[in-house]
């Protein structure tokens, strides 16, 4: 009961569901990207899909290192969220006709995406009492459940609706600006 009356912990639940439609829209749709560009097999479009976990699993470690080197979680999180959501645009701006730039872009989306999961579920036991943290993180989990179904849902209906991906990128953008945005709301005084 002490979670859903925690300030922090509702806007912790907003920021993670606006991450999570970034991130599952991210997921669930990079193949199909890849795959539309021309010339492109099946082989080439996993190989490629594959690249922005690598460097997601470079960010996770460092951001995570440094983030503990540091004892500063918000650094690490809402920046790269940010980071992400410059991405995706850069990649909208950029459009198919540049295939590479943009899937050089997605990467850098990818990769800032995951960068910050540590330092995030790191924070919460820090800044909330003890006996509200199980709870926080139950909810705050739960909420990124539905920001992950939202994504995966939304993306694929812009998808589908628009013909191409442009209006989904710009959606996923809107909202890793706006979970970076709830973040420093929320965890002003770390």
């Amino acid at each position: 009961g002490q979670a859903f009356k925690s300030r922090i912990v509702i806007l912790l639940c907003l920021q993670y569901a606006l991450w999570s439609i970034g991130v599952y829209g991210f997921v669930m749709w990079l193949p199909s990207i890849i795959k539309a560009a021309p010339d492109m097999d099946i082989v080439s479009t996993g190989w490629l899909s594959a690249l922005p976990y690598v460097f997601a699993i470079i960010g996770m470690l460092s951001a995570s290192y440094f983030s503990d080197k540091l004892l500063n979680r918000k650094i690490f999180v809402w920046p790269f969220l940010l980071i992400g959501a410059l991405a995706f645009y850069g990649s909208y701006l950029v459009g198919s006709d540049q295939f590479w730039v943009s899937f050089a872009l997605l990467t850098i989306a990818g990769a800032a995406m995951y960068a910050p999961y540590g330092p995030f579920f790191a924070i919460i036991p820090e800044i909330l009492p003890a006996n509200v943290t199980a709870g926080a993180m139950a909810l705050i989990n739960s909420f990124g459940a539905l920001g992950s179904f939202a994504g995966s849902y939304v993306v694929g209906y812009l998808n589908g609706t628009t013909g191409g991906f442009s209006a989904s990128y710009i959606f996923m953008a809107g909202s890793l600006f706006l979970s970076a945005v709830v973040t420093i709301i929320a965890v002003k005084h770390e």
